[in-house]
């Protein structure tokens, strides 16, 4: 496509928005409110928790002590989400965590959608096409784009590869996304959350709040996501996607104010599961694109973005905008290590990291672009946002442009677009990668026959040592393509008085090679990142691990975290002392917020323990209700101690 032919499309584009911002409606706000409650400081829905059981023999006692008038199946691997008419949340976790039968117990949080600074520029695509025009007055840099107009060339898309926007919805009506919108082949059936839902031929998607057929959007999240990934090309009208030609399906979850629980985003991508598994290639998922997070660690989540997997899906993933590492601080769910999840950071036009974009050099995969980006909103109106939000369906819909082309798997797939990305220096050390995506590079690469290259890994992400002691590393590699040459390593970054030896220092692919970096007594605490590069002829890759220099301590644990025991019977606290950095000695145990004697009997197997450097050590603590005991809930805080080093731990006892 030539320069010419893309700027009158510009101009049509810029004076569609121009009138179309001018009628922009207010939301009609049809999604229901959330009640919420507060859980180890995450917004989660109150009352409620998501529940995995061994048996369903024990269901009806498990109903009857949690007080349940709801306990409905979620997504397809077996998770139910109860609520309690008398139980707050943390008391609702702590009995269900209590019953043998229970696999795992936790909170329904609440999610939502990545929050979009308010940093509106100059119209333009740059993140499709850079040629160096200004936003806010500040030129850009050429060529700070995904190559878009390149790939085009090769592609513009396909509406066989359908992604699945789990968003706040769609608005199919959108004139610039209409086209593009995918519809239900015929009538068909689901079973989510244990009810059989029937939708109509020529229904969108799946609204998970209202358990509909119908995602139409209430926020404007969702359809902007949507026109990024394949706004309708060259038609005259608006913004034009990564894809001129698509199929988008709604999988809406959050609500008119951008928020919603756990238990409905796996319900909606549950949907997407089942319509694939009903429609085969009349609804080819093969792109989840997920532009919103909160919430600490979900299993069940991570259970249904594996179940994803499973049926061929890559699962994009929003980095997160509160300008931190996302190393040292999860951001879910762009945090889930799960083979399909790829985590997007956002760039500017000049190809520098957003200043509010999270990152992390061992959890984040790659950049796009995500500041000041202009698409669709709800009824036919179009607006500029930014986020990483607006960076992940740049990659979204760079993966259906790619497999408009290629046939890849998900595995296959996530490695063309991330061995594909444009080296730039402000993601050289706080990404996986180190780069920003190329959807031309990618779609080439699929196209062509294929170069002889390797992969590079390093594991564990984090290792923490005191000063003067070892840390070691497995490095890998793998072949690709016929790749057979020498590969040598590097590494640097190293904090000062380390250094580091690989064992061995070159290898053929696929044989391992150990990191060794020796701190000495002189190496300063703190946290540092270590470079590790594999050289082969002209091919070259780089990962990175983390050392952390800290002196010798302990962790100290309480499982469980919840006991519940019945009057005439007893349970135990165990506690768990484990040397860190090297510690050796005896920590001294002791619990506070214990009943009273006369109430519960508290017995400990050990008020010391003795821990050896590098492993761990034991205690338990057993109590037993007395006949009369007052039936309540105790708060009890365990605390080690070992000279000035003292670390605590709190679990709940109930006596019912």
């Amino acid at each position: 496509m030539t320069k010419a032919r893309l700027s009158r499309m510009f101009v049509s584009c810029v004076i569609a928005v121009a009138f179309a911002l001018l009628a922009l409606p207010a939301s009609t706000g049809v999604g229901r409110q959330l009640r919420t409650a507060a859980h180890n400081g995450y917004d989660v829905a109150a009352g409620e928790a998501l529940v995995k059981l061994r048996t369903t023999a024990a269901l009806p006692e498990i109903e009857n002590e949690s007080d349940a008038d709801s306990f409905e199946e979620i997504g397809g691997t077996g998770v139910r989400r109860v609520h309690s008419r008398s139980l707050g949340t943390d008391a609702l976790i702590a009995t269900l965590a209590a019953h043998p039968d229970v696999e795992y117990v936790e909170p329904n949080y609440i999610l939502h959608a990545v929050a979009t600074p308010n940093d509106p520029g100059f119209p333009n695509l740059y993140g499709l096409l850079n040629t160096g025009q200004a936003i806010q007055g500040v030129a850009g840099t050429p060529g700070a784009d995904i190559g878009a107009t390149s790939a085009w060339d090769l592609s513009t898309g396909s509406r066989g590869t359908v992604v699945a926007v789990v968003d706040t919805g769609v608005d199919y009506n959108h004139p610039d996304l209409a086209a593009n919108v995918w519809s239900a082949p015929s009538s068909f059936t689901v079973v989510i959350g244990g009810s059989t839902i029937t939708c109509a031929g020529g229904t969108h998607g799946f609204n998970a709040i209202a358990k509909t057929c119908n995602p139409m959007d209430d926020n404007d999240h969702g359809s902007h996501v949507s026109g990024t990934i394949g706004a309708v090309g060259n038609n005259g009208v608006g913004v034009v996607g990564v894809n001129w030609t698509a199929s988008i399906m709604g999988a809406k979850f959050l609500d008119s104010t951008g928020s919603g629980t756990l238990a409905d985003a796996i319900n909606a991508i549950e949907f997407a599961v089942q319509a694939k598994q009903v429609f085969g290639t009349g609804a080819n998922v093969r792109v989840l694109s997920n532009s919103w997070g909160g919430g600490g660690f979900s299993q069940s989540l991570l259970d249904e973005i594996n179940r994803a997997d499973t049926n061929d899906m890559l699962f994009v993933a929003a980095a997160g905008n509160n300008g931190r590492n996302n190393d040292t601080t999860a951001n879910y769910p762009s945090n889930y290590a799960a083979p399909n999840v790829v985590a997007v950071a956002a760039t500017d036009n000049r190809d520098q990291l957003a200043s509010f974009s999270n990152f992390g050099r061992g959890t984040v995969h790659l950049g796009a672009p995500g500041v000041n980006i202009l698409s669709t909103v709800r009824n036919g109106a179009y607006a500029y946002f930014s986020g990483t939000s607006m960076a992940t369906p740049h990659v979204s819909g760079a993966a259906a442009l790619v497999l408009s082309k290629c046939t890849l798997d998900t595995a296959g797939l996530k490695a063309t677009l991330l061995n594909a990305v444009d080296p730039i220096a402000s993601l050289a050390t706080v990404t996986i990668t180190g780069g920003r995506l190329n959807v031309f590079r990618a779609i080439s690469n699929c196209a062509a026959p294929p170069t002889p290259d390797f992969t590079l890994t390093a594991s564990p992400a984090s290792r923490s040592v005191a000063p003067g002691a070892s840390a070691t590393y497995t490095v890998t590699t793998a072949a690709l393509n016929g790749f057979t040459g020498t590969i040598t390593f590097g590494a640097a970054g190293l904090p000062a008085g380390a250094t580091a030896t690989f064992s061995p220092a070159a290898a053929a692919a696929g044989a391992a090679s150990t990191l060794t970096v020796a701190t000495s007594s002189t190496t300063p605490p703190g946290s540092y990142s270590i470079g590790i590069t594999a050289i082969s002829g002209g091919v070259s890759h780089s990962t990175g691990v983390t050392l952390v220099v800290a002196n010798a301590d302990f962790t100290l644990s309480v499982s469980p975290s919840s006991l519940s025991v019945r009057h005439g019977s007893s349970g135990s606290f165990t506690v768990t002392v484990t040397s860190a950095n090297g510690f050796a000695g005896t920590v001294n145990l002791s619990a506070s917020g214990l009943p009273q004697p006369t109430q519960v009997t508290a017995t400990w197997s050990a008020t010391s323990v003795t821990v050896p450097a590098g492993g761990s050590a034991q205690a338990r603590l057993t109590l037993a209700p007395a006949s009369n005991a007052t039936r309540t809930t105790y708060g009890l805080r365990f605390t080690g101690t070992s000279g000035s080093l003292s670390h605590s731990a709190s679990a709940s006892f109930r006596v019912r």
